[in-house]
Formats: structure tokens, C-alpha cells, sequence
């Protein structure tokens, strides 16, 4: 069966932003896990978790970051990568606009931490993030 212009040009499509989303969640898990010390101090800087939850999730998440974007690049469990990521990015914004109304001033941590982001930019990378996250949720669910 050949298949359609229309229809591989929507593969490469989604194929590339499969790549750069997981690739996006790969790459800050690997900043992350580099240096754990470093996104802990910005897991703390959102006062939401006592230690040891914060230590934790400094060690944690990263690798969860990491799996969950090369199932999503690699397309193996592909459906569960892109929910965690989705969740995550729920997570984080919500987390980001609780820092904001208490007028915390948070080390986003995104990529690894040490660099100043400023809560409305990390809110609209994060939004971004999920216009993707979500388009390609729906995709892979019409297969």
C-alpha cells in the first residue's frame, strides 16, 4: 500500500517533534542528574518539600526525565513517556504559579539549575512544552 504525501509528510512531523520534545526532557534529566547537589538547592528554592522529599526528588526526577523522554523519542512505551512528561509540566506550572503567589524568588531548576529564570519565562517554555506534549498525546492516540 503507498502511502500518501499527505500522510508522511504528517509522520516526519510528528516524528521531529517527538525528537525535540523527549530530546528537550533527555537533555535537562542528563544537566540534572550531572549534578544533583545543584537542582537540589533549586528544588528547595520553591519551599514545597521538606527533606528528605526534596533530596528525593533532586535525585529522582532527573531519571525520570530521562526514561520518560527516550520513550518518547524512541516510541517504546511511547504513550506512558508522554503522559509522565505531560504530568511533569502540569506539575511544574503549578508548582511555578504557588512560588509566584508567594512571591518566592525561585531557581527554576529546568535546566539543571544555577541559572536565573524568570518565573514568567519558565511558564511560557513550560506552556509551549505541553502545546507539544499534548498535540503529539493526541496523535499516538489515533493509532
Amino acid at each position: 500500500m503507498e502511502m500518501s504525501w499527505d500522510a508522511g509528510w504528517k509522520r516526519w512531523v510528528y516524528r521531529a517533534v517527538a525528537l525535540g520534545f523527549g530530546g528537550v526532557f533527555v537533555y535537562s534529566g542528563v544537566l540534572k542528574a550531572l549534578d544533583p547537589g545543584r537542582f537540589l538547592i533549586s528544588v528547595r528554592s520553591f519551599q514545597m518539600l521538606p527533606d528528605p522529599y526534596a533530596a528525593w526528588m533532586a535525585l529522582g526526577l532527573p531519571w525520570l526525565e530521562i526514561l520518560a523522554g527516550l520513550a518518547v523519542v524512541t516510541g517504546v512505551m511511547r504513550r506512558g513517556g508522554l503522559l509522565v512528561l505531560n504530568a511533569a509540566l502540569v506539575g511544574f506550572a503549578v508548582a511555578l504559579g504557588v512560588a509566584w503567589s508567594r512571591g518566592l524568588d525561585v531557581e527554576c531548576g529546568c535546566f539543571g539549575g544555577g541559572g536565573e529564570t524568570a518565573i514568567v519565562d519558565a511558564l511560557l517554555r513550560d506552556a509551549v512544552l505541553l502545546v507539544a506534549g499534548v498535540w503529539l498525546w493526541i496523535f499516538v492516540r489515533r493509532k
